[in-house]
């Protein structure tokens, strides 16, 4: 047994050296290749690019949380959640930076969406009933933004849901 071994051995050092020849021969290439082709440069960081047009702004109404209505005639607590993404541009200049304008959009669209389901409370588990209403409320709050000097449209069309 004793040259089978001897055998094994000299065939796995001749492996060994045959692979650290390939290894060297793709290190020496890539060497030439590497002087020989620019090196790419590292590109500065730059602002995330947004696909928005300039001075657009996109606010999402999930942010503003759910919205409490009260009590029903049932004794039932009334939650809303709320759903939707609306794309605004002041119509003018504006002194908020684009954060800012996000939160002033979300307020008045909640302010506005508490203005209009308060006294729709007893409807507000029909299905059907909050489908027509979110649909009507798109353009209810697109108004009230315009009232404060926003052009605004939803991206995503607004979403109620009952809170369960």
């Amino acid at each position: 047994m004793g040259f089978l071994d001897n055998f094994k051995a000299a065939m796995q050092r001749g492996v060994e050296a045959a692979n650290a020849n390939i290894e060297r021969q793709r290190a020496e290439k890539a060497a030439a290749e590497g002087a020989t082709r620019p090196q790419p440069q590292a590109r500065p960081q730059a602002r995330p690019q947004s696909k928005l047009p300039e001075g657009v702004v996109m606010a999402s109404l999930q942010d503003i949380g759910p919205i409490e209505l009260g009590t029903d005639a049932k004794g039932q607590n009334v939650v809303m959640n709320i759903g939707g993404t609306i794309l605004a541009k002041p119509m003018g200049q504006s002194t908020l930076d684009s954060s800012a304008q996000r939160e002033e959009i979300k307020r008045i669209a909640r302010e506005s969406l508490l203005r209009e389901m308060a006294p729709q409370i007893e409807s507000m588990g029909d299905v059907k009933f909050l489908m027509t209403f979110a649909n009507r409320m798109n353009r209810v709050v697109c108004e009230d933004l315009k009232a404060y000097g926003y052009e605004a449209a939803f991206r995503i069309p607004l979403m109620i849901t009952p809170k369960r």
